[in-house]
């Protein structure tokens, strides 16, 4: 996953609050990102008709001026033809609640994001919507403790799967928890993604795993991995198979 980031030929933002316009634009500049910025969503699908390149759009959920599945609707109509245009919709931890985010991702969205985020974890989340996930033999990670994370019910298709599946391999190497700053920077390193990217990663997945019922409320990323290693090599130690550690 690493490698110089990828220049964006659109990135289109979505979003009423003029200062977080001016917020995310002046950092995607800073990246060497160039963004077009709308605070309605006529004006955005106005454009994207218009627009012959691929796009990304990010737009916020409380689209000012429609409701959110009439503007998913007229995005993938008019976005339609376009196959590499990507969709980006941003929400806050109460809104829209988990029982509509599937909804949301199966009429037109491809990701969704929980403010606040950075540009730099925008461009991470754009750099995983355009490149396939890292395959768990080249993070070195062992079969088995992705097959375990699957049965939690965690995607595997998305890049923090294999953030958290990551970091509980390298917890049972160590057999306990790496401190988390120094998982952050290793994860990174792996990733080629910032330390701010991996802590939201994990966080996203701490989210998944309290709607699936396995926690009752949102972990810390902290707790979070170490539940699942000491699950993990519980449940490995009641198999009798301690052949799980992978090699540096």
């Amino acid at each position: 996953m690493g490698g110089p980031t990828r220049k964006w030929e659109k990135i289109l933002i979505l979003e009423s609050s003029a200062v977080l316009q001016r917020r995310l634009a002046a950092g995607l500049e800073q990246l060497d990102q160039t963004c077009v910025c709308f605070q309605r969503a006529t004006a955005l699908l106005r454009y994207i008709s218009m627009e012959l390149s691929p796009t990304v759009v990010v737009a916020d959920c409380f689209v000012p001026d429609m409701d959110l599945f009439s503007f998913l609707k007229r995005y993938t109509e008019q976005a339609g033809t376009h196959t590499e245009n990507r969709l980006i919709l941003t929400c806050t931890e109460t809104y829209p609640p988990p029982e509509l985010r599937a909804q949301i991702l199966s009429n037109g969205a491809d990701y969704y994001m929980i403010k606040p985020y950075t540009a730099q974890m925008l461009l991470e989340s754009i750099q995983h919507l355009y490149s396939p996930a890292v395959p768990a033999r080249m993070a070195g990670v062992h079969p088995d403790i992705v097959d375990y994370l699957r049965k939690l019910g965690l995607p595997l298709e998305h890049i923090s799967f294999w953030y958290i599946a990551s970091a509980v391999q390298l917890g049972v190497n160590a057999n306990s928890p790496l401190p988390l700053k120094s998982l952050y920077i290793e994860l990174g390193r792996i990733y080629g993604v910032s330390p701010q990217g991996v802590e939201s990663g994990l966080r996203r997945m701490g989210k998944t795993l309290t709607r699936l019922g396995v926690f009752s409320e949102a972990p810390s990323s902290k707790q979070l991995v170490a539940t699942l290693v000491s699950a993990f090599l519980r449940e490995r130690s009641e198999s009798r198979d301690d052949v799980y550690a992978v090699k540096p």
